[in-house]
């Protein structure tokens, strides 16, 4: 693998690409929006606009892994359905909202953008050792999950560090459509619960030190994970075959990158990569 740096962005979490546009999200909500199209000539980013998710007052994700699906809320729509998971900012409260994905419809509004959310999709079977739990005794060190979505097969994609002797689990569920669920009494929007009955498949690899962003593309799910400089949880790439259940681990400071990973996503068939900082890098498998 080769990484080649070509731009620096605003830090932040995980971002997705529909287009050339980038949306780069932090964990407080905060959305910065890019133009990539000038890239292909050599070009920087341009940014076109910042703006607050919606309903970030009542619940904000923090968009540890952010994709978009194969799905328009309306007809006319510009971007597809977004997906944010809400991760480790409830970690300190009574509601850690666990195995919760946002789902957000965005639109321009002027020179701007808006981002309102209409969907909660959640994990009914957190609590359940036997599929999600660490253990009995105890969550696991992240037991929020991440969450994609595969627009290619329409399916959605849960997978969650358990702890080193279990590994990492990962589910397959069929793409809930955005209308369904029961209303939320506190957000006001249908809120979608995956049972036990909704798993299509899973299948554990290999323990992840701490997930980052993702996204799947041509069938592989390609995650980061790791901190800055450090030596028992190294930045890294981790590819992984979702039919042949089979992945391939990239450790980035072989490659001179040590900062904590976030951002991946592919655009015109190529991959991009950004670390927590902004730095901007192409990737070549």
């Amino acid at each position: 693998m080769k990484l080649k740096k070509i731009a620096t962005i605003r830090s932040g979490q995980d971002g997705a690409i529909h287009g050339h546009t980038l949306f780069r999200l932090n964990a407080r909500g905060l959305c910065s929006v890019y133009d990539l199209s000038s890239l292909a000539e050599g070009g920087e980013p341009i940014l076109l606009a910042g703006f607050t998710l919606g309903s970030s007052e009542i619940l904000t994700p923090h968009s540890n892994s952010v994709c978009f699906g194969p799905d328009y809320y309306a007809e006319g729509d510009e971007f597809p359905l977004l997906y944010s998971n809400v991760y480790n900012n409830y970690a300190g409260k009574p509601d850690k909202r666990i195995g919760e994905c946002c789902v957000y419809r965005i639109r321009r509004e002027g020179a701007g953008f808006r981002a309102d959310l209409v969907q909660l999709i959640a994990i009914g079977f957190c609590e359940d050792a036997s599929l999600w739990k660490a253990s009995p005794e105890g969550h696991g060190v992240r037991p929020y999950g991440n969450f994609l979505v595969d627009p290619d097969t329409r399916a959605y994609y849960a997978y969650v560090m358990r702890n080193e002797e279990l590994g990492t689990r990962y589910f397959r569920f069929d793409l809930p459509s955005v209308h369904a669920g029961d209303p939320d009494p506190l957000l006001g929007v249908p809120r979608f619960v995956l049972g036990v009955e909704d798993i299509r498949e899973s299948f554990d690899l290999p323990f992840y030190r701490y997930i980052q962003g993702g996204i799947i593309n041509g069938g592989r799910l390609y995650s980061t994970e790791g901190f800055e400089r450090d030596e028992k949880n190294p930045p890294a790439i981790r590819v992984v075959d979702l039919a042949g259940h089979r992945e391939e681990y990239h450790y980035l400071p072989a490659l001179g990158v040590h900062e904590e990973p976030e951002m991946i996503d592919f655009m015109d068939g190529a991959c991009y990569y950004s670390d927590g900082n902004g730095n901007f890098y192409t990737v070549s498998f």
